[in-house]
């Protein structure tokens, strides 16, 4: 049996909640709003977002008047989505639970969203079945996912010396999970889903200099906290490697950063 990897666990995101809010919250909801659109949602429409993280989509949709729901196993993302929930004085029922076993009854939602989680969890084939589950009939689901890193300069740049110092090879097929559409739409529609779609969507970031960039995305990526508690004091002259070399690549100015993830969409028959 393949060991379970260190982002199917709470920890991991513990670590990054703060800055994953702060740093990628406002280009994730161009995700999140693409997401609602393709599945419909509308005032009133019952929404449940799985893996939910800071909540970039279900604040997305309480706010349009959907009756949502959202689920994480990270009690710091928990946490996060609260107070912002309290902020905004919006209505959202949000539960600590796992997504491969949702604790919830079948035909009990609309519609069912995972932006940037189940793609990490151990069993996706359980996480796509759940989401399956709890749909109605006609329900639909929209599921997010990265294209391959390596398709952006600007993340080729920041994560090279990281991945060289790890003896990762971001292009070896599948070692970013459903990074490539044969495999969503293969695995959307083992799970019983029907007219699977698989779409591109952008988002950007800007920043100031390249040094800001190296520095936001190091601070708000899970994989690289976790890395960065594993090498110890090796870290800090990583992360001068990676700012050195992300300079020499793409000069010390203003940076934008394209994001580009593939949107899932399937439909409870």
């Amino acid at each position: 049996m393949s060991a379970v990897s260190p982002l199917a666990q709470p920890e991991a995101w513990n670590l990054v909640a703060p800055e994953y809010v702060r740093e990628l919250m406002p280009t994730f909801e161009t995700f999140s709003r693409d997401a609602l659109l393709r599945a419909g949602v509308v005032q009133g429409t019952c929404v449940v977002d799985v893996a939910t993280g800071p909540g970039t989509l279900a604040l997305l949709a309480a706010r349009d008047g959907a009756r949502v729901t959202a689920v994480d196993f990270s009690p710091e993302m928990i946490a996060a989505l609260r107070a912002r929930t309290v902020e905004a004085k919006l209505d959202i029922d949000i539960l600590e639970g796992d997504g491969m076993a949702l604790p919830f009854e079948a035909n009990a939602f609309d519609a069912a969203f995972s932006m940037f989680g189940l793609m990490f969890f151990p069993d996706r084939a359980r996480g796509f079945q759940e989401l399956h589950r709890v749909l109605k009939p006609g329900g639909r689901a929209v599921v997010s996912s990265w294209t391959p890193f390596e398709r952006s300069k600007e993340l080729r740049a920041v994560y090279t010396r990281l991945w060289e110092q790890l003896g990762a090879k971001p292009s070896q097929p599948g070692a970013i999970p459903l990074s490539d559409p044969d495999t969503c739409q293969r695995e959307m529609s083992s799970a019983g889903f029907t007219h699977v779609t698989v779409n591109e969507v952008e988002g950007t970031i800007d920043y100031p200099s390249t040094a800001a960039m190296v520095d936001a995305t190091t601070r708000s990526s899970a994989p690289v906290m976790l890395a960065r508690r594993a090498l110890g004091a090796q870290w800090e002259p990583l992360l001068w490697s990676m700012h050195e070399y992300a300079q020499a690549e793409l000069g010390p100015g203003p940076q934008r950063v394209t994001l580009t993830a593939y949107l899932t969409t399937g439909t409870r028959p």
